[in-house]
């Protein structure tokens, strides 16, 4: 039985290894690689090299229960009070709805065949979107500081919170009598408060005392991790699973918690291979009515995600850009919804029939979303125009910040970010009054809020449209400032608003952002009269700094100053 456990987990790395590999280069999700090299090994449809996917099964349970002790360590509910009432009110609208219109939509004769509780376990995981995917993909795009990007993070928050409540209920769905539900909910109750108290009053200083030590920091944090695992499912009777991402949630707030998630991460991607290879083996040959069930699927999951989402965010005034985003951004479904499912037939609440339709949506919609994220500006500008001529207005519109500026004003931002906010803040600083004489350009409807109040002119707009540029006033403004990067501006670049603006307003001075020095060479050679290269003006001013260093006891007046200046900005800048 050993050689057997060994060579079949020999087989699914090195098998999972060749098709995460080729799942890389084609630019897709290397999730569906594994899920691939478990298909082929496997006993159902694949070459029968591992016969019996149990032999794997113990490994691939470590994978999953380190899986949700990192996701409970990245839980972020800072982000909840953050965005407060928008979040909180999309958030639950979007998997209330969800869930009722998934409890309808999977009620449609072809959905019926995954057993006694297929539906609820459809409509459930269908709500959910997928944490892994998302993140990659903005952080790739630059855009997880970004309004849409965090409200999309907020919202993965709060889905994961109702995932917790459904592991909770889900071991008594088989026999669900009200005091047994209330029993469930109040054991795993039990279990989080019991976990956040010693997290409140012991850990911190068990911690504290093995900080120096980061190997014993990783042993601590995973014998806390699979003890609440333990005491999850012998005394609380919740899964083991659940009882991982109690763990980690608890640990979330702790100041050692990248450290553990950085050396966790190495152990769980070895076993989480595992996890999804052997989902892989157990999927049965797909029936012509499984693969048209899935693409129906992918098509409800998408639809309703902006049926759920847009109409809460506009009607709270986040704009159509924002409000038309986030649900892009989440138009998948979540590699969660498999550990769901997956406990779901270990329950035998559901068979392979709800797994494989799972699976199957869970790679349309990845690859369909990865391309709707990646082009998600072009997506956003085309579908603008339909839904204004549809009679939708975005902030501002119909209140002369974007069609008439009858007061054009000689200083011009485009975009208004870190580096736009301080420098604003500095030009308050030394004349008050300085305000009167500017105007930004933005799309975030935040900002849009708190400059109007603040007596900035801000026009709400997308850089990459020149319609709005030429209604700002561009032909009459002196002096017009970029201090976006072309990494995280949408649509457009500094060297196409600079060639824009010296064609419409040749005498203007035109300040723009570069980042390399070969970029901010060819600025200059276009006409800019400034050009910002953030790194090369910190490195010089750190420079002298550590001379200073060197040479003075104290600390020199510089430090000083300049942390009085990040005081003073403190509460100001807006991000």
């Amino acid at each position: 039985m050993e050689a057997e456990i060994i060579n079949g987990i020999l087989i699914a790395i090195v098998t999972a290894a060749f098709f995460g590999y080729v799942l890389h280069r084609l630019r897709q999700p290397v999730i569906f690689g594994y899920i691939i090299a478990g298909i082929l090994i496997g006993p159902q449809l694949g070459l029968k090299w591992v016969t019996e996917p149990e032999v794997i099964d113990f490994s691939s349970e470590l994978g999953l229960i380190a899986l949700l002790f990192m996701v409970g360590l990245e839980m972020d509910l800072g982000k909840i009070k953050r965005f407060g009432k928008p979040l909180l009110v999309t958030a639950i609208l979007q998997f209330a709805i969800c869930v009722a219109l998934g409890l309808a939509f999977f009620n449609l004769p072809g959905f019926d065949d995954g057993g006694k509780y297929a539906t609820l376990y459809l409509a459930i995981t269908f709500s959910l979107s997928s944490t892994m995917i998302v993140v990659k993909m903005l952080y790739d795009k630059f855009e997880l500081d970004t309004l849409p990007g965090q409200l999309t993070l907020g919202i993965l928050v709060i889905q994961d919170i109702w995932a917790i409540i459904f592991l909770t209920i889900q071991p008594d769905l088989a026999d669900p009598e009200v005091h047994k539900l209330a029993l469930s909910i109040l054991k795993g109750a039990a279990l989080i408060v019991g976990c956040l108290l010693v997290s409140r009053f012991i850990l911190p200083s068990l911690f504290k005392s093995i900080a120096r030590n980061p190997e014993l920091v990783l042993v601590t944090a995973l014998g806390w991790c699979f003890l609440i695992s333990w005491l999850s499912e012998d005394v609380a009777e919740l899964s083991r699973a659940m009882g991982a991402l109690i763990a980690g949630i608890s640990l979330s707030a702790f100041p050692y918690k990248q450290e553990i998630n950085d050396r966790v991460t190495s152990i769980r991607s070895f076993f989480l291979i595992l996890f999804f290879v052997s989902l892989g083996m157990k999927v049965d040959e797909p029936s012509a009515n499984n693969i048209i069930m899935s693409v129906l699927a992918s098509l409800f999951l998408i639809v309703t995600r902006f049926i759920t989402m847009f109409p809460p965010l506009y009607f709270m005034g986040k704009g159509i850009r924002v409000s038309f985003l986030v649900p892009l951004n989440l138009s998948q479904i979540s590699e969660f919804s498999l550990v769901i499912v997956a406990i779901g037939v270990s329950f035998g609440h559901v068979n392979e029939n709800v797994m494989t339709v799972i699976l199957f949506t869970l790679m349309i919609t990845a690859i369909i979303s990865t391309y709707m994220m990646t082009y998600s500006h072009g997506i956003y500008r085309a579908t603008a125009h339909v839904l204004q001529k549809l009679g939708l207005k975005d902030v501002g519109a119909g209140e002369g910040e974007t069609g008439e500026i009858e007061d054009t004003r000689p200083i011009l931002f485009l975009g208004f970010y870190r580096i736009a906010s301080a420098l604003l803040h500095s030009l308050e600083k030394d004349n008050p009054s300085i305000t009167a004489k500017i105007t930004v350009v933005d799309f975030n409807p935040d900002v849009y809020r708190r400059l109007t109040r603040r007596g900035v002119k801000c026009v709400f707009g997308d850089l990459g449209n020149t319609g709005t540029l030429i209604e700002t006033g561009l032909e009459k403004v002196r002096v017009v400032v970029s201090t976006i990067p072309d990494t995280i501006l949408k649509g457009t670049s500094n060297m196409a608003l600079l060639t824009f603006t010296k064609k419409v307003n040749p005498t203007a001075r035109v300040v723009v952002t570069a980042e390399s020095v070969k970029q901010a060479k060819q600025l200059w050679a276009a006409g800019a009269d400034f050009v910002i290269l953030p790194h090369v003006e910190a490195s010089d001013k750190i420079a002298a700094l550590l001379e200073q260093l060197l040479i003075e006891e104290d600390i020199p007046d510089v430090c000083t100053q300049y942390r009085r200046r990040i005081m003073e900005h403190e509460g100001e800048v807006i991000e």
